[in-house]
């Protein structure tokens, strides 16, 4: 299990890397473009669905470094105060639930994508090319919760610890 955590976190540095090279390109074309067009009045007819494309990948590709680094800090603060026993099968639930969930996305893949054959307006790709991203996440997402259960059940992770502090502020969060 600690090589399949490792090669999870390895998977979420990867992916947020990604994702702010991602925020940067579409920074630096957005930023062309309105420099370009105050100069010339014209606009580059690319760069917005670029700008798109780039922000749904950011989206889906954030929702595996998010779950996977952060977690749900709501339901951390009321699961951390119960008894120790529902703390547990709260954290299996939810595991199960996310695994189910991820699982569902995955096995409606094909399908998705057989129905997003088309190429992209004013980008030469195939429309089902916004999802992939998702269906990665999906994918890695069944792996961490999967090994987030298999840690519980074996005692290697604990399930919602206790906070010495009632209020948990995230660090670097503005208060």
């Amino acid at each position: 299990m600690t090589g399949l955590n490792r090669f999870l976190d390895v998977m979420a540095g990867a992916l947020r890397a990604a994702i702010t090279v991602m925020l940067g390109v579409m920074l630096a074309i957005n930023a062309v473009n309105i420099i370009w067009r105050s100069l010339t009045d014209h606009a580059f007819g690319w760069v917005f669905p670029w700008t798109m494309l780039l922000f749904v990948w950011m989206l889906f590709l954030g929702l595996y470094v998010y779950m996977r680094e952060r977690r749900d800090v709501v339901v951390d603060i009321i699961a951390g105060n119960l008894p120790a026993a529902l703390r547990l099968a709260v954290a299996l639930a939810s595991d199960i639930i996310a695994i189910i969930v991820m699982l569902l996305i995955l096995k409606a893949a094909p399908s998705i994508i057989k129905l997003q054959l088309g190429q992209m307006e004013a980008i030469d790709l195939p429309i089902y090319v916004r999802s992939l991203p998702l269906f990665v996440s999906a994918a890695l997402l069944v792996l961490h919760f999967g090994v987030h259960a298999i840690g519980l059940l074996t005692g290697a992770e604990k399930a919602f610890p206790r906070h010495k502090h009632t209020t948990v502020v995230e660090e670097g969060a503005p208060e």
